[in-house]
């Protein structure tokens, strides 16, 4: 009888407080800043799984 092969599911570590926020998104920030950056990520993720579109002022919060 063949083994059967196991699935990896590999964690990703979250930041402190926010469970959908990975903890790569954040790092590098202190205070204030990662705590803005981690409640920007998490609220564009809502947003789009809303299936609305997410405004460009979200990105360049985060990204520019």
């Amino acid at each position: 009888m063949a083994r059967k092969k196991r699935k990896m599911n590999r964690k990703v570590p979250k930041a402190k407080g926010y469970k959908t926020v990975p903890k790569a998104y954040v790092s590098g920030l202190k205070g204030a800043k990662r705590t803005q950056r981690a409640r920007d990520i998490a609220k564009m993720q809502r947003i789009y799984k809303a299936g609305k579109r997410v405004p460009k002022s979200l990105f360049k919060r985060i990204f520019g």
